[in-house]
């Protein structure tokens, strides 16, 4: 957020309006995206060590991202997002605001979806994911149970965020990228959820009207009962490992 209003403020120093700031709004959340992720793994690495000096964790043994899992992240995180998207289309019957949807045509006019997926769907995750989740989630699990750590951390996610659409979609995220890091045990669980979520989100908005004109409601039907089986059994199996490696550390 300091990074974007000191973009802004540099962009009005040099004559530059509203416009140009939504031009290059992509790339310079990438670049900010890209400077903090230093500054997050290096606090993250001095919380760990004061952690296992402190007895709050054993020493560290390597957990290994397997690629069966970093798939069924992604599409767990695909789905969260398509189901969490049909549940704010409801909500916004309620608060009646198109600021964000609006923000978001500007932003992305004239560039192509590669362009976007790079910056927002893989590099804005990273660095989101190591502020949020590696730091600001572990630190409060430092001092409470996960269910309010993750609550917590979930809702400063979404307040992040910076508008009430997606304060509610983003901290519903949240919440359950932070169960799904706790029952995993990889610090990576939270990202390739997050990519999938941004990367469904960006692919879905570009190519759904495509494919509901093209192959009609039942094609649309058909990929939101695949995303609802794929969620649904991510969840079993992260879950049902999340308690498995309890059993093991008590």
């Amino acid at each position: 957020m300091v990074g974007n209003i000191a973009v802004w403020y540099l962009i009005q120093l040099k004559g530059g309006g509203p416009e140009e700031y939504y031009r290059q709004s992509i790339f310079l959340t990438g670049v900010i995206a890209l400077l903090v992720m230093y500054p997050a793994w290096y606090f993250y690495r001095r919380d760990r060590v004061q952690r296992v000096s402190g007895g709050l964790i054993p020493v560290p043994g390597k957990r290994t991202m397997h690629i069966k899992d970093a798939v069924l992240l992604v599409g767990m995180g695909a789905a969260l997002a398509q189901f969490a998207n049909i549940f704010m289309a409801f909500v916004q019957i309620f608060l009646k605001s198109t600021a964000y949807s609006d923000s978001m045509s500007r932003i992305v006019e004239g560039k192509s979806l590669a362009y976007i997926i790079v910056w927002m769907g893989i590099i804005a995750p990273i660095a989101e994911e190591m502020l949020f989740r590696w730091l600001i989630y572990l630190r409060l699990r430092d001092h409470m149970r996960m269910a309010g750590a993750a609550v917590i951390s979930g809702v400063i996610f979404g307040i992040y965020h910076g508008n009430m659409t997606q304060a509610i979609y983003a901290s519903i995220l949240g919440i359950v990228f932070a169960a799904v890091l706790e029952w995993s045990g990889s610090l990576w669980s939270c990202v390739f959820l997050h990519i999938g979520a941004n990367t469904w989100s960006l692919i879905s908005s570009e190519y759904a009207a495509v494919i509901l004109e093209k192959g009609g409601i039942n094609i649309l039907l058909l990929i939101y009962g695949v995303l609802l089986v794929i969620m649904v059994l991510a969840l079993a199996y992260f879950s049902a490992g999340g308690k498995a490696r309890a059993k093991r550390i008590v």
